[in-house]
């Protein structure tokens, strides 16, 4: 599957990468901090109108040359003003709407997301300071782009790049019309100030976008502030994220000891009238009335094995599905499938089977250490899980091949450059796995969105389209013994 004809790579006018995770270099700039300053000047280099008006007109000309001509200046622009070209679409002849389009086709957002998404990766591993401005100029005047990967990247390069005389600037772009700006300048701002930054991001709390609102409920959570409790009322009515809503209520009910009959899952209708009630109880309560703090369970780790029995797990077919284990039609798979010896949890050599969390987690970061025994042990850890027939997402565990990435039935996933996962997507790197011997796996999940590493290196990322609390597997393929210890979950 990595093999890609030379002659589609001629032919296609955008950059196309061999390595998952975008670098400058797929951009014409090197991968370092002169590649970062490099693109952040085309970004937010000012485009001439006029030529650009020019080219447009061009495209209808009644000379052929010119307009074919005037397309492929358009193309061939680095950054093309997206916004300025789509107010050229109203009212233009079909063969310029069509020319347009084509062009807009080429310079496309995902050209885009990748740019930015390649910029913002150089600035946090360099740890390249003092970038702020330009790397705010990059996206401030373009279009908006939702809540996913490149606004994580991009607000962790703000964090990385920002410092102490960024303070100003970070103050002023509270009040950005780009949302994905506003929430970097909140996350930059606790980065700097911690506590100190409540003051400025106060007026964040009652932000339009339910992301920036519960970067801002949360920060005020944190510090056992009261003012986080409307807003995270106010969250549970958040129609476009269920990983919001679910958030939200569990805070609420840990720090309030409150229960309204709310149900996340529900529709709008069925969750307006405890909504309300949440919103007011809150409102309603004194400044006396006991809050618990205390147990936010926003850092807590989970020790998800003890060394001593499956009281976190449950036994279940490979998959999730009915079929036979080990010769006997509907048997569960139990104690002759999996094991502990020495406070290691033993996936046994000739059955196939899994053990699935009892628990659902929305946002975490898992670890475990594995150890594949014989030549032909195989297994994986299944992320997203639950009903058996939905599907989820496994993530290799085989010798040489840790990391990559299978679709397990009905789940839907999208790898790192957006596409749908079909079967299987191959590591971003080489393998650092040491043979028979104990390896680390850290899988973080964010709304969704998860990036995996195997012995500290980012070795591949996927995103489900369900940011949903799922369950955690690990799969028994019965070809060999795998072992497993130090499994740890921490919530985020």
């Amino acid at each position: 599957m990595k093999l890609i004809s030379w002659l589609v790579l001629l032919l296609i006018p955008v950059c196309i990468s061999f390595s998952k995770e975008k670098r400058l270099s797929e951009y014409g700039h090197s991968d370092d901090k002169d590649g970062a300053l490099s693109l952040l000047g085309l970004l937010n280099q000012q485009q001439d109108r006029k030529l650009l008006a020019k080219y447009v007109s061009e495209l209808d000309s009644n000379d052929f040359s010119k307009r074919e001509l005037a397309t492929r200046n358009l193309s061939r622009l680095p950054v093309i003003d997206r916004v300025f070209l789509k107010e050229l679409l109203k009212g233009s002849t079909p063969e310029v709407s069509f020319r347009i389009r084509s062009i807009l086709k080429q310079n496309n957002k995902e050209r885009f997301d990748g740019m930015i998404r390649a910029l913002s990766y150089e600035i946090i591993r360099g740890k390249h300071e003092g970038l702020l401005s330009d790397l705010f100029g990059s996206v401030e005047d373009r279009e908006q782009y939702p809540m996913g990967g490149m606004w994580r990247s991009f607000a962790e390069a703000s964090v990385v790049t920002a410092n102490a005389t960024d303070l100003e600037l970070l103050k002023l772009k509270l009040i950005s019309d780009n949302d994905m700006i506003r929430y970097s300048s909140v996350k930059a701002l606790l980065s700097l100030l911690g506590e100190g930054s409540l003051p400025f991001i106060s007026k964040n709390i009652t932000d339009q976008n339910p992301h920036i609102k519960w970067e801002c409920a949360n920060a005020f959570m944190k510090f056992h502030r009261r003012e986080c409790l409307l807003p995270l009322a106010e969250l549970l009515m958040c129609d476009e994220d269920f990983g919001l809503r679910w958030r939200s209520l569990e805070s609420l009910r840990n720090i309030t000891g409150q229960e309204f009959g709310y149900y996340a899952a529900g529709n709008a209708e069925e969750r307006s009238v405890p909504a309300t009630k949440w919103k007011d109880w809150i409102k309603a309560i004194t400044d006396s009335a006991k809050l618990n703090f205390g147990v936010l369970d926003n850092d807590q780790v989970v020790a998800l094995f003890d060394g001593k029995n499956f009281e976190e797990w449950e036994f279940r077919n490979l998959g999730g599905g009915p079929g036979v284990i080990f010769g006997r039609k509907g048997q569960v798979p139990d104690k002759d499938t999996w094991g502990i010896e020495n406070q290691t949890l033993i996936a046994k050599r000739g059955f196939r089977s899994e053990i699935i969390s009892k628990r659902s987690f929305l946002n975490y970061e898992l670890s475990l250490e594995y150890k594949l025994l014989e030549g032909t042990s195989d297994s994986g850890v299944g992320i997203f899980a639950g009903d058996a027939e939905k599907g989820y997402l496994e993530i290799q565990l085989y010798n040489q091949t840790s990391g990559d990435l299978y679709k397990i039935g009905a789940a839907q996933i999208l790898t790192d450059d957006g596409n749908p996962l079909g079967f299987r997507s191959t590591k971003f790197k080489a393998s650092n796995e040491v043979k028979d011997e104990w390896n680390k796996m850290e899988i973080r999940v964010s709304d969704g969105q998860s990036e995996i590493k195997v012995n500290g290196e980012v070795q591949n990322r996927a995103l489900s389209k369900e940011a949903r609390p799922s369950k955690i597997v690990l799969r028994n393929e019965g070809t060999g013994k795998v072992e497993f210890r130090n499994l740890l979950l921490k919530k985020l």
